[in-house]
């Protein structure tokens, strides 16, 4: 016999042997056992948690000449008819490739008939949700009827899909997402059984990539071994499932955190250039920020949105097929989201990093000048203190980003003229603009505070592509200008009263 898949060959064939599903099981067992069987059942939950095994396990038990608790023995010829196919009074079916209205069609003219071999005729209808709406009409009378010795087990991933009058009809149990612990556990037991040497590091860490599904666990541990030369190694699983460099996703988050993205962006540049999954990379960032919401309750609604965010991000990067522009767009906007606790009191939009920097050390350094003036006893009227060069570059970097207010007619459309660069595979232009405001009159004028993104916008080939957008899009044929807006006056101010509570003479730069 060939090989079988590790997630085959260890199918639950018995309830108890079903992990993480007590909820489900318990009660099963108690209606096989109560002579209690109900004509239709839905099995529902994420992939891999034991729907389509709890199906098989349940046939087998109401069929099974000798019962045992309200398990199936497996070794009566009813038990191993079932197993190995022979019996045809149950049927899986499997809904994603027969779904037509022909298939449930021929449902409704075998169960009519009585059965040959078992007491009950079963049909197993897994993913039933991708049944036509045709087909789930033709189901729906059937289970509104049924004959007395058929049960049907539908089984989905997407219940929110099945029609609510076939929904009505079904006795529902809802599989919950197998724990970490369970997973290790029986990936161990898994190990244990083929005689595989291994460290726990590797099986818990084999575990979490499971995503709480039993079947990816074991199939990820089927490839594992089949790499492994002595002993699974934690080291050899990150290698093998290509998992990415634990620093990488740290400096990314500290880029989210910090409103960096384009430093952010050169990360992900470098994930993609190694040929990482980027499905990869949102689960180990995602489970990131879970720790660091856990251990950071100062920051815990804004971590809780990134979460939030990088779930649906997953959701995206499954059915698209340009997964690194999504990604970059998402990353983009989860630096650009503006923090409930922001460092600027007035609530305004947070200034670049190196500046509030620049405004910390200037600080620290009057600071430091009113302790040494203090302790040395100096008169500070008949002092004039000027300011070194680098309080002076300071100074003249925060002036330089005032800009005179405007009467400006704000582009209502910005947000439809970001989509649509980025469409163009524009990632840089995009990002750039993600914190700007543009404005339309008798130019086009885009207002930013960031000095990146002022770099990345006025060069040629951002300014051709935005002009080109707004023509195909908009017929605006108007003069672009750009404009670099800093630090508000509230913050320059602030400088400036340190300055002079001080009597620290300074020179202001043109």
């Amino acid at each position: 016999m060939g090989y079988i898949a590790l997630y085959r060959k260890y199918r639950p064939n018995t309830f108890d042997s079903i992990i993480g599903q007590e909820n489900v099981t318990k009660i099963l067992k108690n209606q096989i056992k109560n002579g209690k069987i109900s004509h239709a059942y839905l099995f529902s939950g994420t992939r891999g948690t034991g729907k389509t095994s709890a199906a098989k396990v349940f046939a087998r038990a109401i069929n099974c000449l000798n019962p045992q608790d309200g398990e199936p023995c497996n070794e009566c010829a009813v038990c191993k008819g079932i197993l190995d196919g022979s019996i045809t009074d149950v049927i899986e079916m499997d809904a994603a490739s027969n779904n037509s209205v022909e298939n449930i069609r021929q449902i409704r003219q075998e169960v009519v008939y009585a059965t040959v071999d078992v007491k009950y005729r079963v049909y197993i209808i897994d993913e039933v949700h991708m049944l036509t709406t045709s087909a789930f009409n033709a189901l729906l009378k059937t289970l509104e009827e049924p004959p007395e010795n058929v049960v049907f087990i539908l089984a989905t991933t997407e219940q929110h899909k099945i029609p609510v009058t076939i929904l009505s009809r079904c006795l529902k149990f809802e599989f919950n997402r197998i724990s970490e612990e369970n997973l290790y556990k029986r990936i161990k037991y898994v190990l244990d059984c083929e005689g595989v040497k291994y460290e726990d590091e590797a099986c818990k860490y084999i575990a979490t990539l499971a995503d709480g599904a039993a079947r990816d666990a074991l199939s990820i541990l089927d490839r594992c071994i089949s790499e492994t030369e002595d002993v699974l190694k934690y080291k050899d699983v990150e290698n093998i499932v290509g998992a990415i460099d634990k620093d990488i996703i740290k400096n990314v988050a500290d880029c989210i955190v910090d409103y960096n993205y384009l430093k952010a962006l050169e990360f992900i540049d470098e994930i993609i250039k190694k040929g990482k999954d980027l499905r990869q990379f949102t689960f180990e960032i995602t489970n990131e920020f879970l720790n660091r919401m856990v251990d950071d309750e100062s920051n815990k609604n804004r971590y809780s949105n990134i979460i939030d965010k990088l779930s649906s991000l997953d959701n995206e990067l499954k059915s698209t097929t340009r997964k690194e522009i999504v990604l970059k767009s998402c990353i983009v906007q989860l630096c650009n989201q503006i923090s409930s606790k922001s460092n600027i009191q007035s609530g305004e939009s947070k200034l670049n990093n190196i500046y509030i920097q620049k405004i910390e050390k200037l600080e620290k350094q009057i600071a430091n000048l009113q302790e040494y003036i203090k302790n040395n006893k100096i008169n500070i009227e008949e002092v004039k203190v000027i300011p070194d060069n680098r309080v002076k570059e300071t100074v003249k970097n925060i002036e330089a980003f005032q800009v005179k207010e405007e009467k400006l007619t704000e582009f209502p459309n910005t947000e439809e003229l970001k989509k649509a660069i980025i469409e163009k595979g524009k990632i840089k232009v995009y990002s750039a603009l993600a914190g700007a405001k543009v404005y339309v009159d008798d130019v086009v004028k885009i207002i930013t505070k960031n000095t990146f993104a002022y770099n990345i916008l006025k060069s040629d080939e951002s300014i051709d592509t935005i002009a080109q957008v707004l023509y195909e899009k908009y017929k605006i044929n108007k003069n672009i200008i750009l404009e670099l807006k800093g630090a508000n006056e509230e913050s320059i101010s602030k400088i400036e009263k340190i300055l002079k509570d001080s009597n620290i003479e300074y020179t202001k730069l043109d």
